[in-house]
Formats: structure tokens, sequence, C-alpha cells
């Protein structure tokens, strides 16, 4: 690797499995110092161990979605690097697929708590250090929900379009100010977070209907582990309030369009047998 980061510190939420872990490694590949967060202890510390090999990582247990997790976590970050140069919000959970009024309340709420107010705890805990820095880089995992709000999602899909507001309005804010707020939309990527196989009654058949298209829409990690690469790398203050995409949208339209036409091939064949 070529060093773009090196010796950068990036604190990352959710970075013991699936994207986080992907950017986890590429960030230490090119010489940052990772602290991973995760509320997982015994997946956190599997993570730190495999990820050790490439770089200097440190494991932090932390619940984003309670804010005093979050404040020690930031703290005991700062007491060891003094300084934070990259902030991932990567966290997130996935949700009980199904209608709005069959759902549980608190599993709905759960979603927001982590995907959009954690991502606003870990903000308000770094930017204050970033500012006294006079630079840093914030970046925050979009996700396909908010492009792409799917009925029976409903939690996920207002989580990642509030996380999408929230990091423009951030980079208003934020901007001449040497830091960088931007968001990182990875696509459809099969996480455990996507193949999630909770859902209500109602809802179950819709998601087995949805499994041939996650399969035709689906990139891999590395995509987004590549862009977060670039993202931190910029000057100071070089481009803020951008949305970077693992995979752009008329690449998404053409699998869209390829998937609709295998359907309707296949069923034309049925159709003469």
């Amino acid at each position: 690797m070529s060093g773009l980061l090196q010796d950068k510190i990036a604190v990352i939420t959710g970075g013991s499995r699936g994207i986080g872990y992907a950017i986890s490694e590429a960030y230490l590949r090119e010489g940052a110092k990772v602290s991973l967060c995760a509320r997982d202890a015994g997946r956190l510390s599997d993570a730190t161990k495999a990820l050790s090999q490439y770089g200097e990582v440190d494991a932090i247990v932390c619940d984003v979605s309670k804010r005093e997790s979050v404040m020690q976590m930031i703290d005991v970050v700062m007491r060891r690097q003094g300084r934070i140069d990259v902030l991932i919000n990567n966290a997130a959970v996935g949700m009980t697929y199904g209608r709005a009024g069959e759902v549980d309340p608190l599993r709905w709420a759960e979603v927001i708590g982590v995907n959009l107010i954690g991502s606003f705890y870990c903000c308000h805990a770094v930017l204050p250090h970033m500012q006294a820095q006079g630079e840093g880089n914030t970046i925050n995992l979009k996700g396909y929900g908010a492009s792409f709000p799917s009925p029976r999602a409903s939690a996920y899909g207002a989580s990642k379009a509030g996380l999408s507001a929230f990091t423009r309005s951030l980079a208003r804010e934020y901007r001449g100010s040497g830091i960088c707020v931007n968001l990182l939309s990875s696509g459809v990527v099969k996480t455990r977070l996507l193949l999630n196989r909770e859902a209500t009654e109602e809802g179950r058949p819709y998601l087995k209907r949805a499994e041939p298209l996650i399969d035709v829409l689906a990139g891999d990690a590395s995509l987004a582990a590549v862009l977060a690469v670039k993202i931190a790398a910029q000057k100071r203050g070089d481009v803020t309030g951008k949305e970077y995409r693992a995979m752009s949208k008329t690449k998404m339209a053409l699998r869209l369009i390829r998937f609709a036409l295998s359907r309707f091939f296949r069923k034309q064949l049925k159709r003469l047998v």
C-alpha cells in the first residue's frame, strides 16, 4: 500500500464485521491507527486479533445508542492517541421486516437510536476535538435505505434518510473550519444486517420475494473501503457535503433492468413449456 493515511487516527464504529471491518483493514493497510468500537465484546476481540497483522488497532466496547458510552469511548481514544483525524459512523442495526402498524415499536425506535441518534452522539463527541485541531474527516455511511426506501423497512429507510440530511447540515455548519463531513453510500452489501431474517407474519413473504433482487444488486464491502480511504486522504477541508457512491446510479439501474428482463423471459419460457 502507499501509506495514504499514514499515522492518521481513525475511530470506526461497528468495525468488528461487515463494511466496518473492511474499512478498518483498508485503513490499517494504508498506515492509519484504528480504534474499533462495537457492542459485542467477543466479536470485537476476534476482529482486533485478526486485524492486528495489518497495523496498530485498538478495541473499545461501546453502544453508540447510549451517549454516556460514546463519551467514554471518545475519552479513551483521546487519552491514548491525543487526537482523532477520522470518524466513521458505520454502526447500524437492521429492522423487523413488516408494516409500521405491526412491528414492535421498541425495535423500530432501536433502529433510529443506533443508526441516526448514535451517529449524532459520535459527531457531538468528536467534532469539538476536530475543531480544536483545525481539521478532521467525518464519514457517515448512508446505506441503500435513504435512496430506495422500501415498504416494510420504514425504520431503516427513515434512519438513513435522516443521517443523509444530518450529514449535509453538518457540512454547511463546519464549512471553512478544516473539517470535512461526507456521505459514503455503500450500496447493497450482503452483511449480517442485510441478511437479517426478522419479519412479521405479514412481512415474511415479501422478504422472501426481495432475496433475488438483493442478489442482483449486492456489491462487495471492499468497494466501500476503497472509497473510505479516498475520502479520508483528501487535503484539509478539500471536499465536504458530498456523497460518494460505491455503486453508481447507472450501474444500479443496469442491474435492475437486467433483473427485470431475466424475470420477464423466465415467465415467457414457462408459458411456452
